[in-house]
């Protein structure tokens, strides 16, 4: 009966093709070849947490040799009997900054499980007996209110402040430039790691040249150059690594 229509070849095609299970989504369109796709993949380096990790921690020694040379070294440190504080100062500061740049470092590289991203939160826990240390010889002892006019004045530890800064900046931008290759699932966490990290590492990298020993310079300096840094990863990195 549709012989004779100008259509009806065209419309006896579509029948066939709607008949033929072969023939998936809109003939012509939703058809691809598997093998031009295939001769288009590129290789890509597999990304390894312990890579991100040994580029964080070259950069801190790069930025701790830096300090060495043009601040020098901690005397007691040079002739090679550091004080029990500076032991206790530099460990903890190493173990809270490597501990949150692995967990940083992993979120680019997601996976199942991660026992391993909660070891930070130990190190912050042990990290807090600086502050909290400073916090109670503020309140318990009188007499350490004379110590701690030079401890909290600004002109005094300005230059931990700096320097550990500056030593987080760099440590912060190998991070951030390692972890873009990858795929973080949650930017606005990994950029709190990033920055605790990075502060972390940074006044690690300065310990070495910083004299003082005692608790209410640490808990207050230190603990300024980690959190400020804190808050700037957080609000500078997720900005770098929104995909």
């Amino acid at each position: 009966m549709l012989s004779g229509h100008p259509d009806a070849a065209e419309f006896e095609r579509e029948l066939m093709m709607q008949d033929d299970a072969s023939a998936l989504g809109r003939p012509g369109v939703d058809r691809f070849d598997i093998d031009a796709l295939v001769d288009d993949l590129v290789p890509v380096r597999r990304l390894r947490m312990r890579d991100g990790l040994a580029i964080a921690l070259a950069t801190m020694a790069l930025c701790a040799l830096a300090i060495a040379f043009s601040l020098g070294v901690r005397g007691d440190l040079a002739n090679g009997a550091p004080n029990w504080m500076f032991i206790l100062r530099s460990a903890t500061l190493l173990m809270l900054g490597i501990t949150a740049a692995a967990a940083a470092l992993s979120s680019a590289t997601p996976s199942v499980g991660g026992a391993r991203q909660a070891f930070w939160k130990w190190s912050l826990g042990f990290a807090a007996i600086f502050p909290l240390g400073a916090a109670f010889v503020w309140v318990s002892d009188f007499r350490a209110i004379e110590g701690a006019r030079s401890a909290l004045d600004p002109a005094y530890g300005m230059q931990c402040l700096q320097m550990s800064t500056l030593c987080a900046a760099f440590v912060g931008t190998a991070m951030t430039l390692w972890m873009k290759r990858g795929a973080p699932v949650s930017p606005t966490r990994t950029g709190w790691l990033v920055g605790l990290a990075s502060g972390s590492l940074g006044a690690a990298a300065y310990s070495i040249a910083c004299s003082e020993n005692v608790v209410m310079y640490i808990g207050t300096w230190y603990t300024l150059t980690i959190a400020g840094c804190a808050i700037a990863g957080r609000l500078i990195v997720p900005q770098v690594l929104r995909w």
